[in-house]
């Protein structure tokens, strides 16, 4: 019961630092707009439940994101987006993983250098969800360079993306040891999205990936997460398969009523250095979205996925390998109030019988505000 209390007043404490959070943004907003310099924050309170044969967790989390943005000049942008989580909770397991902890994040650190609307460069810590699916990464932010052209008129949007980089931790660590070589990551993806309105798109998305010189350590936390990888030691892992392939993803919104939008998504991974039965990942999700009125609107999604072993490098990924289920959510909308409330149940079984993996439920509820002006 205490525990429930101290939730409900974060929770109450949150949607007030929003609330003023939005008065402040609206004074200042001509301010802003007269300025070079654009700051935002959002925050975040979420509680979950994980638990399989082998272990358990129950965790609150708590998490503030900000964004930096300082035009240099017409054509030079510094964008600077870090990120704070503070955790607590009770984990139960035998190796110890999954514990809580706090952390410091960087969710992009970059330099845009766009001298016309066709033609963009960056370099800094650059967040790979931009240019990839759940599959392969996670929201997660590599050194890295890029080059992308754009090509865009009323309703349509198209591109094309360079990048290569090194794959690190949220630490920004690249996990080598002083004989490894240092790893890259390099891709090649292509975008095409139609937007005849805010509530009506379709966008599109395929690429090509490949990864090189991953070290021992990422291979030896990526075992435990799904992927086949050798044991050349006590000390030294080594993945059994390279990692080199293409990805896909497409989501389409489509108005069917005044009040319902009808909602679908896709993403799709293979690896093509490993075996056929091994190297495929796919997730395959539907849903609608239900306006009541003009303030208030419910969102309810589902779907199914199918990752293999070997399909992405599990480490990076945002779900573990060797995993097949589905997952549900339901997310409540204040547009007025500017916040979200959701909760999110998923059910991963293992695709092939693994001694470090077992049946996987996870139960999460989450309140996170909009992005509001500093």
């Amino acid at each position: 019961m205490k525990n429930f209390g101290i939730y409900i007043l974060s929770i109450s404490l949150l949607l007030a630092a929003n609330a003023q959070g939005q008065v402040q943004s609206a004074m200042s907003l001509k301010e802003t707009e007269r300025s070079s310099f654009l700051g935002e924050w959002k925050v975040g309170l979420s509680g979950t439940d994980n638990h399989d044969e082998r272990s358990q967790s129950k965790k609150v989390d708590f998490r503030l994101d900000l964004k930096a943005k300082y035009h240099l000049t017409s054509y030079l942008l510094l964008d600077v987006q870090p990120a704070f989580r503070l955790q607590s909770g009770q984990t139960q397991s035998v190796d110890g993983a999954d514990s809580a902890e706090n952390k410091l994040l960087l969710n992009q650190a970059a330099m845009d250098f766009q001298p016309s609307k066709y033609f963009k460069f960056m370099a800094g810590a650059l967040n790979q969800r931009s240019l990839h699916n759940q599959l392969l990464l996670d929201k997660i932010a590599f050194p890295a360079a890029r080059a992308e052209t754009m090509f865009n008129s009323t309703q349509v949007e198209s591109g094309f993306a360079l990048e290569t980089a090194i794959p690190t931790s949220t630490s920004m660590s690249a996990n080598t040891s002083e004989l490894e070589p240092t790893p890259t990551f390099n891709t090649a993806s292509a975008s095409l999205n139609w937007l005849p309105s805010k509530r009506a798109f379709w966008k599109n998305r395929a690429g090509f990936f490949s990864f090189k010189n991953l070290p021992s350590a990422v291979a030896q936390k990526s075992q435990f997460l799904g992927n086949g990888v050798n044991s050349i030691s006590e000390a030294d892992y080594k993945f059994k398969y390279e990692y080199e392939g293409l990805e896909a993803s497409t989501e389409i919104s489509i108005p069917v009523l005044n009040r319902l939008t009808l909602l679908a998504g896709a993403d799709y991974t293979q690896n093509q250095k490993a075996p056929t039965d091994l190297n495929a990942a796919s997730f395959y999700w539907g849903g609608a979205e239900l306006f009541v009125n003009r303030n208030f609107s419910v969102q309810v999604t589902g779907g199914r996925f199918a990752i293999a072993p070997d399909s992405a490098v599990a480490y990076f990924s945002t779900l573990e390998t060797n995993r097949v289920g589905y997952s549900v959510e339901s997310i409540f909308k204040f547009q007025r109030e500017r916040f979200n409330l959701s909760v999110k149940f998923q059910d991963a079984e293992t695709m092939y019988q693994s001694d470090t993996q077992s049946r996987e439920q996870t139960l999460q509820l989450k309140l996170e505000t909009s992005y509001a002006n500093i």
